[in-house]
């Protein structure tokens, strides 16, 4: 069971919200893609559909959603999520592409409620920064591909060399 969920921090069960893409003809039935995308990637993917061009002046974290939906490749091209809420950072996700390592620091975690739930369900949402929030230095580190439900924060003594 993964912790918070949609609007309660940077934990997995937040972040795995699913989404459904439906085009016969171009994109495979039945498939379930398993990969942590972007609400950012939407737009590089409808430039991309409609035949345009990302503007070449800034940076664009997005990416194109296409080779994924189609299946030509197997994995996002984020090597990095940043989880925000609001306009602080609370976690990082670095998909260490080549070993599959998935590691998740947490910086700043809600305080949730009641006690020992897995989100804020007294207010419905929870605050990003004041009293709400639990502040972690040094952050929070967890192996996603061995602890996807972020259930076993490793330390000094068990993180992996």
């Amino acid at each position: 069971l993964m912790k918070g969920g949609k609007a309660m921090g940077g934990w997995e069960g937040g972040i795995r919200v699913p989404g459904i893409f439906r085009w016969p003809g171009v994109l495979p039935t039945g498939t379930v893609i398993d990969e942590p995308t972007s609400l950012m990637d939407i737009y590089p993917t409808v430039v991309h559909l409609a035949g345009g061009m990302l503007p070449q002046d800034r940076v664009i974290d997005g990416r194109n959603l296409m080779p994924l939906l189609r299946g030509t490749v197997e994995h996002s091209e984020h090597e990095f999520l940043f989880h925000y809420c609001g306009i602080h950072l609370h976690a990082v996700r670095w998909h260490q592409k080549d070993s599959g390592a998935i590691w998740k620091a947490h910086y700043v975690t809600p305080v949730f409620r009641p006690s020992g739930a897995g989100g804020c369900y007294d207010r419905g949402f929870c605050p990003c920064f004041g009293e709400g929030v639990t502040h972690h230095d040094p952050p929070l580190l967890f192996d996603l591909s061995q602890d996807p439900s972020e259930a076993n924060p490793l330390s000094a003594d068990t993180e992996p060399l």
